[in-house]
């Protein structure tokens, strides 16, 4: 299910839509909600004469309830900020678990009735060839099976916010999927109403928060919670107590740890420096008070040896009070 950030204005055929004949686009009756609001879909028509029309068929909320692949769906800047950097994050931490792959807004076909579902991410469980996978993912086909799926319900409509709250609920306890769990509404990342529920003799009981106000997913062993300052999702491994980061963190993350090996190996090699000039001061110091001489090629020749070389000849200067005869072997 393709979808995008802002509204489509132009709605020009895209490569879900080959560009042969004429495009023709269904229009609206005065007084009525722009019928593209919730998207399109491109349909082949044929003319009387033979001629091949496309045309952009507007969405309607049953058909975001079975979503087809190409539809496509304009994503809000606040939905998308919110759910896809979230989806990233349980991405990269639950891949590394054989046998799981999370998907997001990807269509997929339920085993239990062969209709389409679109979840905002889900999570198959099953050894799944991603490589085999060209479009929508036929879950008996590929052998995987939706144990959890995630909504941030859209409050525009009533009829989307009953697809999420109400529809979904029905299909998903049919298809046997263990866990579902929604969030409404997202401003910016902000969000409120986190509910999870579990799947108990084909129904869903919603799961109590524990005392912090986290929610436990047994199914993928995460906590989800509203974070109390900033108002985000934060979802937490139940393992570690470690929280999930989306991109921008874990990549701000690399930074800082870059910049502080950078500053501490910086820091290592001054130290290093200065610990090397006092151990040549020391000898130099050493030479003064038993009134040997100093000279410029010895200074060379000291500022070359290894810190061993360098504690072997402070120890022959004190036992011999001489110069030793060869500085590779004092």
């Amino acid at each position: 299910m393709d979808t995008s950030a802002s509204k489509m204005e132009a709605r020009a055929p895209t490569a879900d839509a080959p560009r042969t004949g004429q495009v023709r686009q269904r229009p609206a009756s005065p007084g009525v909600k722009d019928p593209f609001r919730l998207g399109f879909r491109w349909r082949r028509t044929t003319t009387p004469d033979g001629r091949e029309d496309l045309e952009q068929i507007p969405l309607t909320p049953e058909d975001l309830v079975y979503p087809q692949e190409g539809d496509q769906v304009p994503q809000g800047l606040p939905h998308f900020s919110f759910l896809h950097p979230q989806a990233d994050a349980m991405r990269r931490h639950l891949g590394r678990r054989p046998g799981i792959l999370v998907t997001c807004d990807v269509v997929l076909v339920l085993r239990h009735d062969g209709k389409t579902c679109g979840p905002d991410v889900a999570v198959i469980e099953g050894d799944v060839d991603t490589s085999k996978i060209t479009g929508a993912v036929h879950l008996a086909a590929v052998g995987g099976r939706l144990a959890f799926a995630f909504e941030a319900v859209s409050t525009s409509e009533k009829e989307i916010e009953d697809k999420d709250l109400e529809k979904n609920m029905v299909r998903y306890a049919k298809e046997g999927v263990e866990e579902y769990y929604t969030v409404y509404p997202v401003v910016d990342r902000k969000v409120r109403d986190l509910v999870g529920r579990r799947l108990e003799k084909g129904g869903y009981v919603e799961i109590a928060p524990d005392a912090e106000g986290r929610v436990y997913s047994e199914r993928l062993d995460l906590f989800f919670q509203i974070d109390a300052a900033s108002e985000e999702l934060v979802v937490v491994d139940a393992g570690t107590g470690e929280r999930l980061l989306i991109s921008d963190e874990e990549e701000a993350g690399r930074r800082q740890e870059a910049a502080a090996r950078r500053q501490a190996e910086e820091r290592a090699e001054q130290e290093a420096a200065a610990r090397r000039r006092a151990e040549v001061r020391g000898v130099e110091d050493l030479c003064t008070v038993l009134g040997l001489a100093w000279e410029a090629e010895r200074r060379d020749q000291i500022e070359r040896m290894s810190p061993p070389q360098l504690e072997a000849l402070r120890r022959h200067l004190v036992d011999e009070r001489s110069w030793p005869g060869s500085l590779s072997d004092p």
